[in-house]
């Protein structure tokens, strides 16, 4: 006989490892990151004036539209402040971060909810949640590998998932707190809002629903302490948000545009529903097994140790229509920013509305694992054959990703580092020798993002060219091995 009990808890840990190991390998790629577009612009702008300094001038310059985003500015400054290796330590602690804050939400989510199963099921459940995130970004590179967008798009993500958490053990200690928290809070809530518009407008919407529904129905001697957290939290994201809506770029933008909000919240909710239907017909299996895993883990582990969830039964059908709905909503709150400035989302911008349907899927595995009952026929095979098939899908499937990562990515990721730290190495010592024009050269653009071109004046040059401390560069094309021979001269 199979002791279930022991085979669950192994595949727990096994599930742990290989999810962690993708996750590991993912962080490795940020050590290859280095400067690149915006990158050269942002750190010349930090390192010629103090951080605040900054900050300030790029507010009020409201010839660019992203000017009214504060904190990720503030944040490169931050970065670096680290030294030569700036870029890969940021992306790297980012990336773990971002897994951090996500198993300590869902460690945190479990407890406020009384549900008693090990810490290794949250680890996990975090962990998985991180992985499918990254494995399914609309454009990973741009989102995470590339400073100046992942500042603006998956750090707010990184820090709103370490204060989600914190504010969530805040609401479980059942207690009036300190004014200093609450202060506390609302400073952290603002500072994440100041990131960038999307995750500003979606913390809004979901803060408001939050507020609302424990307005409306909690009736309990919990009500006034999770009240004002919300509010606290609301509070800090609507100071950030009126920020920049009153920034002079965003009244710029404005001036040009001439959409009303109600046209804004229509195409809004229409590209949510679009965005929803591609990412079912271009990623349909790995949201599946998104699903599947949450799902076959919590219904064996519900048949192992019962005793620890409780009954949930009631609820289940209603969540389970109303989680989509509030996704498309969130997503939607997300999507407007960008309807608002531009149109349809870029890539790096749907990073966030992909996580919430991952989340969403999720939850639904989760939700459904709770609800449906053990086999009457065989109870035991049911549990067997459950576990079989998450060994299988919770084990292979991201070693799989592993091993493409390492065939691939690594490769491309570390030559193009290795010819980047050659250039570099290259115009220092040209610059070092008395060099005020320089010709390096070039390299073509990555996944969507411009690289130095052959034009000194062209602003990818001209950021450049100030961040070496040299009047102009420009690059010329080469080929193969040629490239190293002209690097090292």
């Amino acid at each position: 006989m199979i002791n279930t009990n022991k085979t669950f808890n192994f595949l727990i840990w096994f599930g742990i490892v290989t999810t962690s190991t993708v996750l590991i390998i993912y962080a490795y790629l940020g050590s290859f990151t280095r400067y690149i577009a915006d990158d050269y612009c942002e750190a010349v702008r930090v390192t010629r004036s103090s951080t605040i300094q900054a900050v300030v001038e790029r507010y009020s310059d409201g010839a660019w539209r992203a000017a009214s985003r504060y904190s990720n500015i503030t944040f490169v400054g931050f970065s670096e402040a680290l030294g030569e290796n700036s870029i890969p330590i940021t992306t790297v602690l980012m990336i773990v971060f971002y897994t951090t804050g996500l198993c300590w939400s869902v460690s945190e989510t479990r407890k406020i909810l009384n549900i008693n199963w090990h810490i290794s099921v949250d680890y996990f459940l975090g962990m998985a949640l991180a992985y499918f995130s990254l494995l399914l970004a609309p454009n990973l590179f741009q989102t995470v590998y590339w400073r100046s967008s992942m500042m603006t798009h998956f750090a707010p993500l990184a820090f709103g998932s370490l204060l989600f958490a914190f504010v969530i053990r805040q609401a479980r200690t059942l207690r009036i707190h300190s004014i200093f928290i609450y202060a506390f809070i609302m400073l952290c809530a603002f500072i994440i809002s100041g990131f960038s518009e999307p995750p500003t407008t979606t913390l809004l919407t979901a803060l408001s629903v939050l507020f609302v529904s424990l307005w409306l129905w909690n009736t309990s001697p919990t009500r006034k302490i999770y009240l004002a957290l919300t509010l606290s939290m609301f509070m800090g994201v609507f100071l950030g948000f009126l920020l920049m809506l009153f920034s002079p770029a965003i009244t710029n933008v404005a001036n040009e545009k001439s959409q009303s909000i109600f046209q804004i919240l229509i195409t809004s909710f229409s590209y949510a529903i679009a965005f929803t239907q591609d990412s079912l017909r271009t990623v349909p299996l790995p949201l599946f097994i998104s699903f599947l895993i949450p799902f076959l883990l919590i219904w064996s582990l519900k048949q192992v140790t019962e005793n620890t969830i409780p009954n949930l039964s009631k609820h289940i059908p209603l969540l389970l229509i109303l989680i989509p709905l509030i996704t498309w909503m969130l997503i939607s709150a997300g999507f407007s920013p960008s309807v608002f400035g531009q149109g349809y989302p870029v890539e790096r911008m749907r990073f966030l509305a992909r996580l919430l349907i991952i989340i969403t899927f999720m939850m639904e595995g989760i939700l459904l694992g709770l609800w449906l009952p053990a086999l009457v026929i065989n109870r035991q095979l049911g549990i067997r054959l459950s576990l079989i098939i998450f060994a299988i899908v919770s084990i292979v499937y991201p070693l799989r990703t592993a091993l493409n990562v390492i065939q691939h990515q690594i490769p491309e990721y570390s030559e193009r580092a290795y010819l980047w730290d050659l250039r570099d190495a290259y115009i220092r010592r040209h610059a070092a020798q008395g060099e005020t024009d320089i010709a390096i050269v070039g390299f073509s653009g990555v996944y969507g993002i411009k690289e130095i071109d052959d034009n000194p004046k062209h602003w990818v040059n001209v950021c450049a060219a100030n961040y070496y401390g040299v009047n102009s560069i420009r690059a010329f094309s080469a080929k193969g091995q040629d490239i190293i021979e002209l690097l090292s001269k």
